[in-house]
C-alpha cells in the first residue's frame, strides 16, 4: 500500500508539474497575442489614414487585410484562454477534481488543451477566406487596370510602416512559438508572414503604379500575395486538422518505437500511436516481454521507458500494454 500511495504521488506531482509548465506557457502564449492586436490595431489606423490622404485604393485593401489580423488574433486568443481556465465547471459543469481517479482528470485537461488547436484551425479558415477575398480582389482589379488611378507616393510610407511592425511581431511570435511549441503563435507566425509580405507587396506596386505609371502592377501582385496566404492557410489548416483526428507522424513513432527497443526486457514492439493534445504529446505502445516477467518487472520497465521517451523526446506521458512471448518458445 506504500508503495502505491508513494507511485500515486510521485504521478500527481509530475502532473501538476506539467500542467502548471502548461498554464505558464499559455499565460505567454496570451501577452504575446494580446501585443498582436495592439500592433494590428496600429497598423490599421496608421495605413488607413495615409490611404485616405494619398488615394491609394491598395494601401487601403492592405489596411483592412491587417485589420482582420485583429479577428484571427483574438479567435487565437480566447482558444488559448479557454485551454488555460484551470476551472473545468465552466467547461464541463463540474470540477474536474471530483473525478477519483487521476487518468480521468488527465483526460478531461487534456483534452481542453485541443482548444488552442480548434481555434488555430479556426484561424486557417480566415485566413484562406482573405485569400480568396484577395486573389478574386486582384484578378476582378487586373480586368479593369485602365480604370485605376495613381496614388500619391506618401502611401509608400505607410506600407513601409506596416512592414516593419508586422517583421517585428513576427519575429517576437516565431521566438515565442519555437521556444514554447505553442500552435497558436506559429500559426500567428505564418499569418504575419503573409501580412508581412503583403504590406512589402504594397509599397512595390504603389511605387512602381507612381513611377512608372504601371497601374496593372498593383493587381498581379494582389494575386500572388493571395497567393502565398493561401498556401499558408491551407499548411495551417492541414496540420491543425491532422492533430485533432489523432495523426501522428510515421517517422516520429518510428523513433519512439526505436528507443522503446534499446531497453534490454522489450523482445518486440508490437504497435506504436502517438496524439497530440495542444503541443503535448501523449505515447502508447504494445510490447512483448518474456512471459515470466512479473508485475513488479514490468511496471519497473514502463517507468523506465516512460523516463527515457519524456527525457529524449520530452512527451507528456506514455502508455505501456505487456504481451509476453509463447510459454512453449
Amino acid at each position: 500500500m506504500n508503495n502505491q500511495n508513494s507511485y500515486e504521488t510521485e504521478e500527481y506531482n509530475s502532473w501538476e508539474k506539467l500542467q502548471q509548465r502548461e498554464f505558464q506557457k499559455f499565460r505567454n502564449v496570451k501577452y504575446n497575442l494580446i501585443f498582436n492586436v495592439c500592433t494590428y490595431v496600429l497598423i490599421f489606423v496608421i495605413e488607413y489614414v495615409l490611404a485616405i490622404k494619398s488615394g491609394a485604393e491598395v494601401l487601403k485593401a492592405d489596411a483592412f487585410n491587417n485589420l482582420s489580423g485583429v479577428i484571427s488574433t483574438f479567435l487565437l486568443i480566447i482558444g488559448v484562454h479557454i485551454a488555460s481556465d484551470q476551472d473545468e465547471t465552466r467547461l464541463i459543469g463540474f470540477p474536474v477534481s471530483n473525478q477519483s481517479e487521476l487518468s480521468n482528470q488527465k483526460k478531461v485537461r487534456l483534452s481542453r488543451f485541443r482548444f488552442e488547436t480548434v481555434f488555430t484551425l479556426t484561424t486557417s479558415i480566415l485566413m484562406i477566406g482573405i485569400a480568396v477575398k484577395v486573389i478574386g480582389g486582384g484578378i476582378n482589379d487586373l480586368l479593369h487596370a485602365a480604370s485605376q488611378r495613381v496614388p500619391n507616393p506618401i502611401g509608400i510610407v505607410g506600407a513601409v510602416i506596416s512592414t516593419v511592425l508586422i517583421l517585428i511581431m513576427l519575429g517576437i511570435n516565431y521566438f515565442w512559438g519555437k521556444k514554447t511549441n505553442s500552435a497558436a503563435l506559429l500559426a500567428s507566425a505564418k499569418d504575419s508572414l503573409g501580412d508581412a509580405i503583403t504590406s512589402f507587396g504594397t509599397a512595390i506596386s504603389i511605387y512602381l503604379m507612381w513611377q512608372y505609371d504601371l497601374k496593372w502592377v498593383d493587381s498581379v501582385a494582389s494575386i500572388i500575395i493571395g497567393s502565398f496566404i493561401l498556401l499558408s492557410g491551407f499548411e495551417i489548416f492541414l496540420e491543425s486538422s491532422l492533430n485533432l483526428v489523432d495523426y501522428f507522424s510515421p517517422r516520429k513513432e518510428r523513433q519512439f518505437k526505436e528507443q522503446i527497443l534499446t531497453d534490454p526486457a522489450i523482445k518486440a514492439v508490437l504497435g506504436v500511436h502517438a496524439h497530440y493534445d495542444g503541443s503535448l504529446v501523449t505515447v502508447e505502445a504494445t510490447v512483448i516481454v518474456d512471459y515470466a516477467m512479473t508485475v513488479a518487472q514490468s511496471f519497473d520497465v514502463a517507468q523506465r521507458i516512460k523516463m527515457k521517451l519524456k527525457q529524449k523526446f520530452e512527451i507528456s506521458d506514455a502508455k505501456i500494454l505487456f504481451i509476453p512471448n509463447n510459454i512453449n518458445e
